[in-house]
């Protein structure tokens, strides 16, 4: 099965983009076309995507989106507009019946080509519950309305059901929703798909979207501490998503998975960047020190 995929970036975010998309093609042997939705990447970068995806034998399709679409939409932290443009995802491709949105601060580890063909049964899209957010801020689900029977989800895997969004799904209900329901929406586009297709979506295996932060003090000392522990754990993961602020790409990264990012980032990177990697094991000490004084002292 050829599989559409999904990507929505902004010029800053160009080169996680090549990189996830690099895991992507290395890793899956079916017909692959990318598309980028976006509203203002740069002509050099439009370029730049399409000859990388050139390059791994994939087809590329840019799609502008006026940004006005979401002039009203909710937009906090580092959050941009272009985090809801997933949503348009049906509208843009109608004759599609199905497509892959995957954020680009993920790396892929195996073939993603057995979810990509998973059964919707009649939902209107697949995505993986957030671990952190699903498990360990109850009160969030709880103020978004979302009772125990619900998961949490996160967005930076779906895959959609196209027909079925576009029979039953409108964009213009949806955002007026969000602006009357009241709610606060801390990860805007993630919270609002959690509420508003809260009937409407089936679950799939964290394997799938496997985000990288250590989930309390125990899993941080285990991650550090116990090689079995972490190739029990690598051994199951398809994707990796490397959410948050803390991102892999930055020299003060201490998280999982930084070895497997770095063997695709060093191509991309500028001998300056390559000297400040140098000051690696510097930045990550005071991240953990950080890193253990919260869990400490709140």
């Amino acid at each position: 099965m050829a599989m559409n995929i999904v990507i929505t970036v902004d010029d800053n975010y160009i080169r996680p983009a090549l990189i996830m998309l690099e895991s992507l093609f290395e890793h899956n042997k079916s017909a692959i076309h990318i598309y980028l939705l976006h509203s203002n990447v740069c002509d050099d970068n439009l370029k730049r995507l399409a000859a990388h995806v050139g390059r791994l034998g994939g087809e590329f399709t840019d799609i502008r989106v006026p940004p006005s679409l979401f002039e009203g939409a909710t937009v906090t932290k580092y959050f941009t507009k272009e985090m809801y443009y997933r949503l348009l995802i049906p509208q843009l491709l109608p004759r599609e019946e199905r497509a892959l949105y995957l954020d680009p601060d993920i790396i892929i580890f195996r073939s993603i080509e057995s979810f990509y063909a998973t059964d919707f049964e009649g939902k209107m899209m697949i995505a993986v519950p957030d671990y952190l957010g699903d498990s360990f801020y109850p009160e969030r689900k709880k103020n978004l309305g979302l009772d125990d029977s619900r998961r949490y989800i996160n967005s930076g895997v779906i895959l959609f059901n196209i027909p079925l969004m576009n029979r039953s799904f409108r964009l213009d209900e949806m955002l007026r929703f969000m602006g009357e329901c009241g709610l606060t929406l801390e990860f805007p586009d993630q919270d609002l798909i959690n509420v508003y297709f809260r009937d409407d979506i089936k679950y799939a295996s964290r394997e799938y979207n496997f985000t990288t932060e250590y989930v309390g003090t125990g899993d941080f000392l285990k991650y550090i501490f116990s090689p079995r522990y972490r190739r029990s754990e690598r051994s199951t993961v398809v994707i990796a998503h490397y959410m948050g602020k803390c991102k892999p790409w930055k020299p003060s990264y201490y998280y999982k998975y930084y070895r497997q990012y770095r063997s695709y980032l060093n191509k991309y990177l500028t001998a300056r960047e390559k000297r400040e990697l140098l000051l690696r094991p510097w930045l990550v000490f005071k991240s953990l020190v950080s890193a253990v004084c919260r869990v400490i002292f709140g």
